[in-house]
């Protein structure tokens, strides 16, 4: 896992409960030593991460999310604990967007937002998805709006098989495949929860939420009546929820020992 990734792992998963959501550096660097990174390294990208603007200091020694990250880190942590695979209303949400030549990093960003939504690309400036999800996307295209780039949301019916569309738009089989590695990976571990000490059950904590977040970028969490029978993303959530909550009582008493605000 990447230092950066880890920072903000930890950080959306325990600092945004906190009252101020800011962590003191010494806190932070006691944190992520467990997984193997020196004091200096993980100093050195928090200066990093500040000037990047994706940080924050509250106050000497002490950091937070910005904004921006903050709302973006707290609707993945939102997403990983509290995925569910709903039903299907029938409707396509199908947003498509227009921007000049010269807005090129505008286009890639949108086309990144919306993955990570789950849309697919069902044509170049064309996305789709069975979700409701018009608040999120309303929210996108007044932003795009505003950035000089024209999106527009609309609400579709198909009236031939709604696989042709599931098909065009997303690899199932190797989404599968992923869910698959994830399942031998982790399920030997229910086992052996009792016997970690706190921070390494911290460690295994911080892990796993890292490696299931990953599934919202290849998942599109699409509703029940659209997946295959069996599908094998419900053993994997199920899998991965037992653990995280297995693991959580021990793992906080680890964080909760070196937490200074």
């Amino acid at each position: 896992m990447k230092l950066k990734t880890l920072i903000f792992t930890i950080l959306g998963d325990y600092n945004l409960s906190k009252k101020n959501g800011a962590i003191r550096a010494r806190s932070l660097v006691r944190l992520v030593e467990p997984f193997g990174f020196t004091n200096s390294a993980i100093r050195t990208a928090l200066h990093r991460l500040k000037r990047e603007g994706l940080i924050t200091s509250v106050n000497r020694g002490s950091y937070t999310f910005s904004q921006e990250t903050l709302l973006k880190f707290e609707t993945a942590i939102k997403r990983v604990k509290e995925w569910r695979f709903g039903h299907w209303d029938g409707k396509w949400r199908v947003v498509v967007y227009n921007f000049s030549e010269d807005n090129k990093a505008l286009r890639n960003k949108i086309r990144r937002e919306l993955k990570w939504l789950g849309f697919g690309a069902l044509a170049s400036s064309t996305w789709v998805s069975p979700n409701p999800l018009e608040d999120v996307v309303n929210e996108m295209v007044e932003k795009y709006w505003k950035d000089g780039g024209k999106v527009y949301l609309f609400i579709a019916h198909f009236p031939q098989d709604p696989q042709i569309i599931i098909r065009k738009c997303w690899n199932l089989s190797e989404i599968e495949l992923k869910y698959n590695e994830f399942i031998s990976k982790w399920v030997k571990l229910l086992d052996k929860i009792d016997k970690l000490t706190p921070a390494e059950a911290f460690v295994n904590k911080i892990t796993i939420l890292h490696e299931y977040r990953k599934f919202l970028h290849i998942d599109p969490g699409l509703p029940q009546e659209l997946l295959p029978n069996n599908w094998i993303g419900y053993e994997a959530y199920k899998l991965f929820k037992d653990i995280y909550e297995s693991l959580t009582p021990l793992a906080n008493k680890y964080f909760e020992s070196v937490y200074e605000e």
